[in-house]
């Protein structure tokens, strides 16, 4: 069984943490035949249906967030349709997804963008403030698009009790 983050493209549905036994999970997950897509930086390959864009299914906006944020190359697969599974490779953590994912999708309670520029040594923190890991990628997304070449945006996660 491995450990894997299953995303709904309906955004009124919680990601969710899910065991899969087989291929066939992955495949219900996923709504069809599977494709797959490595971002081995991270240590996570992602499942999506391989019609979905084909088909005109929804865009998956937190499955594509997330991609960005984490992906070395986010413009490879630059849209991510239907319901979408990360789970881990499978030399790694028997295939499960990595703790840093989990974190950040399942524990963390508040996300921050920090920036700096190229020049500096130094993050600076931002007034910018997010409760979920999929908005502060998606803003930090929009902002490294809009700033200028100079500054580098992050994303800090930091894990507390939920109220």
């Amino acid at each position: 069984m491995v450990k894997s983050i299953v995303i709904p493209h309906d955004e009124s549905q919680r990601p969710r943490l899910q065991e899969m036994v087989d291929i066939g999970a992955f495949q219900e997950a996923v709504d069809g035949w599977l494709e797959l897509i490595e971002a081995p930086a991270i240590g996570v390959t992602i499942y999506v249906n391989e019609a979905a864009q084909r088909d005109n299914a929804p865009l998956n906006q937190r499955a594509m967030a997330l991609w960005w944020l984490y992906s070395v190359n986010p413009m490879r697969h630059p849209l991510l349709c239907g319901d979408v599974v990360f789970s881990g490779v499978s030399d790694e953590n028997d295939g499960d997804v990595p703790e840093q994912l989990l974190r950040d999708v399942f524990d963390a309670t508040k996300f921050t963008l920090d920036a700096r520029a190229h020049a500096d040594h130094f993050w600076r923190e931002t007034k910018a403030r997010f409760d979920n890991v999929f908005d502060a990628a998606l803003w930090c997304m929009l902002l490294t698009r809009s700033v200028g070449r100079g500054v580098q945006l992050r994303v800090r996660s930091h894990v507390g009790t939920r109220a």
